[in-house]
């Protein structure tokens, strides 16, 4: 069986793949990933076949453009009264997705044409995929990053696309596909009616050579602070200032005695001050192979973040940046394993005060143990490889010369 993965060029948003893919590579099948330019290097650095689809686009600049910040640090804020459309920020919905899938749509079905895969697999906001898939007769379905915050989207999907979808000759199509392939433990999952595929998460940040540092115990509790792959991760473009903020919240959490692992994508994003001795700053590791040793994952509660501390059964306190940040952490902090500020700027000093609550009390690191043997409890990668192939076997696509 040939099985495409399709993703935008964002590197939380392609990584979850990867595991499914070597499962099904591990099984026989062909496997091709397709992605824009900026990440071929990824999908050819993780053993994977990858395809060019689409143009390399500024995604940076496309997500600041879409993504508003919960604390917006440039002080700009609509007068009282001003109706909701003429706010600063407001974007259309769904206007990134449209975006890319504008870039992308012709190309996915142009290599789904000559390859002529029997299934097609895709992160969630990769419209691409099931656009081409409707348009072709391929069966198709998402590969879930964690808690499902993009469900409501769906809601907008018809409206949003109906000009891709005329072009493609299609009245419509279903994002959702024959199931969702679903990392998240259930009690942490948003309820759906729609199929779903438990596939039980292993984590995959990327690849790197273990620091010798990581073979030694700690001495101290170990925390980690992450910033993901969002270069502007306190929410400014203000560099500078972002820069202060997040060297503000490093030095008030050494002042505890523990050890920092500040990982960042770039160390310039800190700025060339020197560090208290006990903070550790690490570009690029991989959060999976650092987390078991942690006592605790400070984050903005990003599902990459999130996924791999629940996979090593970490407490983790969130501290929300976007609006696609609140409710994942909500339901996280629902079931005991986490503590998130919600949408209130947290002062450094109350989330250093935080951080001893949690490192102090057990419930937390209990809460985190179930549920990492909740998702431990779901199928392996092998069991769902051997799902989806069936599922493609027996769907009823119509005829085609394939």
């Amino acid at each position: 069986m040939r099985v495409l993965f399709v993703s935008w060029a964002w590197p939380s948003h392609l990584l979850p793949l990867v595991p499914l893919a070597w499962a099904f590579r591990a099984a026989g099948h062909e496997v091709v990933v397709a992605t824009q330019p900026p990440l071929l290097g990824t999908v050819t650095g993780a053993g994977l076949t990858a395809a060019p689809v689409g143009s390399a686009l500024d995604h940076a600049h496309l997500l600041g453009n879409a993504l508003r910040p919960l604390h917006p640090s440039d002080g700009a804020e609509a007068p009282a009264g001003t109706p909701a459309a003429q706010r600063p920020g407001r974007r259309r919905r769904l206007g990134l997705s449209v975006r890319l899938a504008e870039d992308m749509t012709d190309d996915v079905v142009r290599l789904c044409t000559s390859w002529r895969p029997d299934l097609v697999l895709h992160e969630p906001t990769t419209y691409a995929a099931p656009l081409a898939a409707a348009a072709l007769g391929i069966p198709h379905a998402p590969v879930l990053w964690g808690v499902n915050f993009h469900a409501a989207a769906q809601a907008f999907e018809r409206e949003a696309f109906a000009d891709l979808c005329a072009q493609l000759g299609i009245e419509d199509f279903d994002s959702r596909g024959m199931a969702a392939v679903d990392p998240c433990p259930p009690s942490l999952q948003v309820p759906s009616q729609h199929p779903r595929l438990g596939l039980r998460h292993v984590p995959y940040n990327g690849s790197c050579v273990v620091p010798d540092w990581l073979n030694d115990r700690p001495h101290s509790p170990r925390i980690c602070l992450s910033w993901g792959v969002t270069p502007q991760w306190a929410g400014t473009d203000d560099h500078a200032q972002a820069s202060a903020r997040q060297r503000e919240l490093i030095t008030t959490l050494a002042g505890l005695d523990a050890e920092i692992v500040v990982a960042v994508a770039s160390r310039e994003l800190l700025g060339g001050e020197p560090l208290p001795d006990n903070v550790r700053v690490v570009e690029r590791l991989p959060l999976h192979l650092v987390l078991p040793s942690c006592q605790l994952l400070v984050s903005r509660g990003g599902a990459g973040s999130m996924m791999a501390a629940v996979a090593a059964g970490v407490p983790q306190l969130c501290l929300p940046q976007y609006p696609s940040d609140l409710m994942p952490a909500e339901r996280l902090a629902g079931t005991g394993a986490a503590v998130s500020f919600g949408d209130t700027p947290p002062a450094p000093a109350a989330v250093r005060d935080t951080v001893e609550l949690m490192l102090r009390t057990p419930s937390f690191r209990a809460a985190a143990t179930r549920l990492r043997a909740e998702a431990e409890r779901q199928p392996a990668a092998a069991a769902v490889v051997s799902q989806l192939a069936d599922m493609a076997r027996d769907f009823g696509r119509r005829p085609t010369d394939r």
